[in-house]
């Protein structure tokens, strides 16, 4: 069953001060309700259906408190049986819920505490195991039976995967899975998976604070030690974007009470604080490593460079002290906007505010689990046993190979002897997901397994300190390096057996488990290896990566930003883990709010709806206005960027639902700007559109369901409206989500199926074209616009008749450029029209400093 109430805008102020008097808490309140109501279906008195609240989150936004409850069976909790309470002014304004009704559980017996290692690891497919967290026993509901499951947290030894399990606490079968570990690579030709088959300030986003601000004493913090940074400042994107620059003291107090150094009982001189601590993790061992130090002043300034030549290890300070930079400014900048403490944000000490603490993120650099790729592991804060558990955020950045071509390929291999094999040219390599790779160099003499494609496992010792030679074909990249592995063999050289351009190895299945070194070469050259061996020849090689010319992304503030905003949203829906999976939810839209934070905060000074934004293009090496991973670019013109919710049916990866998201969400942003302005300092004003829209994407986070899907994220953003701002820009949203296919009778279709959503473009009835454009003119206008609808040309009279230069621009409703003119004050010249297609425009008039913008209608 599913209730919704609504309200009518109330006071903020007025809802703190009530909240601090509130006589009922809100356990009491929310218990009393679903009594009352009959929430939870009972079959007999002796039902032992009941809810215990999860979280709760005091909003200042929204003027009210967010409670998440779930439904409990026998004392214990109903896997995904969940419900959402808003509570304002001590009354409940809203709830909605997925409670189920007529539980009828399985009988059990030999139940265990916990089940062995060797049971999960084969359970999982994983070779070795560092940590296995349980939370309480759960019922999980199989063939409308609820069986009692075990659910556990399980992190793999051998990659970054963090799994969250619920396994048959009868049996160990496992019900269901998903790996925490959101993973960033988005995957297009150039990477197979072989599976079997100076800077300015922001345009839109962000200013930096001032170098000092003056400290408002809070009792029991302390005033933090100053401390500089060199890094890319926001809105800087990546070293193609702009220049690095020296920045002091850049902390919210807000946010960070006692600096980026300090939590509230250490003091750290290194890249550590109470929000992250920021390290290198080059051998792949999930602990943290070495951290640039900036001494008892806190200066961190190290050198940059990132040329075809540098290597990327020799500024390994500097791009730590960036990761640290930008993991602090995305937890201080989005405390602001409401992921505080009661959010379940990433913090160690949490001074007093609520939450848990203890888990501020470890960001890792350098990371050596692989290539090209970057991720985010948000961890959780739960109630185990009545008791806090918490697991901290983690950050993997990676390098990105360097573009190669045939005469200067990417180096991985050195051939020692005979003499006529080491003096072959280099030819262009590739690299692995999986294996280690800044180890030290191996060598060993070639060898070709048995069989050729080791897709079985060639003989125990019959590679024995080889480099094993295998075709890229028939079998999963992974399995064929772990067979040969197995086999003795000490590294894997794999060639493409239909081309000469290599592709990079995705790590499958199984590349958590392999630890030796693997690179990809081309047809020819592997031709070449394979006929040399088969004749009886010895070729002595030696593993070797050269990583000069290498992009970190340490050094993309846009990739950050992404990889941070998977913490964020996780965190924020619902349970506040598990829930944006998409094994329970087909229309995963992580990826998609992930990428919208990322170009919010890194908008460029002057950027406007007509200036498209590619995603990534410093990683993959491209130009400031090139695609970078996605489909298109980010744009509301049609014509860049004509992606609607239809198109998920046929673009089902993660990365594009996550594009077609954060598509509409950017549309959000224009309209949002085009209304209310924008301010270069996201934090100085809450009624800019910048700020607004950001709000309210985060608001409704807040408010969606776990496993949610466009529907479901669509009317918590509506919600988030109606909550906070009384329904003010209700048509805006509705004619911004239907323009791109989520309009009032889309339909989302089942949460597992990938293919069968509904597209539809209808508005309701009271935001029709009409009606929205009959606003009332802002007061202040020194502009009018006439006649209003127009046919062939309309005219710009100048109230105040200033002397100055009129200028005109005009864009249809996608964002598009259509027309520019000026003229001088006072000029009674018509702007023409005619050409133009039937429909909304926006006409944006400037003189002088004064601007404003206005709808017309052309027919």
């Amino acid at each position: 069953m599913n209730k919704n109430f609504f309200l009518v805008p109330f006071s903020v102020a007025a809802f703190f001060a009530s909240e601090n008097v509130c006589g009922q808490n809100s356990s009491e309140l929310i218990q009393e309700y679903y009594h009352n109501n009959g929430q939870i279906a009972q079959k007999s008195k002796s039902d032992a259906s009941g809810i215990i609240i999860l979280n709760e989150d005091l909003s200042k936004s929204l003027g009210a408190r967010i409670v998440d409850v779930q439904q409990t069976y026998n004392g214990l909790r109903v896997y995904n049986a969940m419900g959402k309470v808003v509570i304002r002014e001590n009354k409940i304004i809203s709830e909605k819920n997925e409670f189920k009704r007529n539980i009828v559980v399985d009988s059990y017996k030999n139940i265990t505490a916990k089940f062995s290692d060797d049971l999960i690891k084969s359970k999982l497919g994983l070779k070795d195991i560092s940590e296995i967290n349980y939370s309480d026993d759960v019922y999980f509901e199989n063939n409308k039976v609820y069986k009692l499951a075990k659910e556990l947290f399980v992190s793999d030894k051998n990659s970054s995967d963090v799994w969250h399990v619920i396994a048959d606490a009868n049996t160990g079968e496992i019900l269901t899975k998903d790996n925490m570990t959101v993973s960033c690579r988005f995957e297009g030709a150039e990477y197979e998976d072989n599976s079997s088959e100076e800077p300015a300030m922001s345009h839109l986003a962000y200013m930096a604070p001032a170098e000092r601000k003056e400290y408002i004493k809070i009792p029991g913090k302390q005033v933090p030690d100053n401390a500089s940074y060199n890094v890319f400042p926001l809105p800087v994107e990546a070293p193609t974007f702009g220049a690095r620059s020296i920045i002091s003291n850049p902390w919210d107090l807000t946010a960070s009470p006692e600096g980026w150094h300090s939590d509230g009982t250490n003091s750290y001189t290194i890249t550590r604080g109470n929000n992250v601590y920021a390290y290198s993790d080059q051998n792949d061992t999930n602990t943290a490593g070495y951290s640039p130090d900036g001494g008892s002043s806190r200066i961190f300034d190290f050198p940059f460079a990132d040329g075809r030549y540098d290597n990327p290890f020799t500024y390994k300070d500097a791009a730590i002290t960036n990761l640290f930079y930008m993991n602090n400014k995305m937890h201080d900048l989005f405390y602001k906007f409401g992921f505080t403490e009661s959010a379940r944000n990433f913090q160690t000490n949490n001074f007093g505010n609520g939450g848990m603490g203890g888990d501020a993120v470890n960001a890792e650099a350098f990371d050596g689990s692989g290539l090209n790729n970057a991720n985010f592991s948000p961890g959780y804060e739960k109630i185990v046993n009545g008791q806090p558990q918490v697991k901290a955020g983690r950050m993997q950045m990676y390098l990105y190979d360097r573009l190669q071509t045939a005469d200067d390929p990417v180096v991985r291999y050195q051939y020692n002897s005979p003499a006529s094999v080491a003096s072959r040219p280099k030819v262009m390599t590739a690299g692995a997901s999986f294996g280690p790779l800044y180890q030290a160099p191996v060598t060993g003499d070639l060898a070709i397994p048995v069989p050729a494609d080791a897709c079985t496992a060639p003989a125990a010792g019959s590679l024995t300190n080889k480099i094993a030679v295998i075709t890229a074909a028939n079998c999963e990249y992974s399995l064929k390096a772990l067979n040969a592995q197995n086999a003795g063999a000490l590294g894997v050289i794999m060639y493409k057996p239909s081309s000469d351009i290599p592709n990079s190895l995705a790590a499958g299945t199984y590349g958590g488990q392999v630890t030796i070194p693997t690179i990809s070469i081309g047809k020819t050259e592997g031709l070449y290896l394979t006929g040399q061996l088969n004749n009886g020849n010895t070729i002595n090689v030696t593993l070797n990566f050269d990583y000069s010319g290498f992009k970190n992304a340490c050094f993309d503030n846009g990739t950050m930003a992404h990889e941070y905003g998977h913490g964020i949203s996780n965190r924020m829906t619902a349970q506040g883990y598990s829930c944006l999976s998409s094994t329970n939810s087909t229309e995963q839209m992580g990826e998609g709010w992930s990428d919208f934070f990322g170009l919010m905060v890194t908008a460029r000074p002057g950027d406007t709806s007509a200036v498209p934004r590619g995603h990534s293009t410093y990683t993959k090496n491209e130009p400031i206005t090139g695609n970078g991973n996605r489909l298109a670019k980010y744009s509301p013109d049609f014509s860049i960027n004509n992606y609607t919710y239809g198109k998920t049916n046929t673009n089902t990866e993660v990365h594009q639902i996550g594009f077609i998201w954060a598509t509409m969400l950017w549309d959000l942003a224009w309209k949002y700007i085009e209304k209310y302005g924008y301010n270069n300092d996201l934090l100085a004003s809450n009624t800019s559109g910048n700020a607004k829209v950001l709000q309210i994407v985060i608001d409704g986070l807040k408010l969606q369901p776990c496993s949610p899907t466009f529907i479901d994220g669509r009317d918590a953003i509506l919600q988030a409206d109606v909550i906070g701002n009384g329904g003010n820009d209700k048509c805006l949203i509705w004619n911004v989500f239907a323009r791109r296919g989520l309009g009032v009778n889309a339909s989302a279709g089942s949460k597992t199926v990938a293919n069968d959503q509904v597209e539809d473009f209808t508005i309701p009835a009271e935001c029709s074209t009409a009606l929205g454009t009959q606003e009332i003119k802002k007061t202040g206008s020194r502009f009018i616009v006439f006649p209003n609808p127009a046919y062939d040309e309309f005219f710009v009279g100048n109230i105040e008749q200033s002397l100055k230069e009129v200028k005109i621009t005009m864009f249809d409703m996608s964002g598009k450029l259509v027309l520019t003119d000026s003229r001088e004050s006072g000029s009674k010249k018509a702007v023409s029209v005619k050409g133009l297609q039937k429909g909304v425009y926006m006409v944006h008039i400037s003189q002088g400093n004064q601007s404003q913008v206005e709808k017309l209608i052309v027919r």
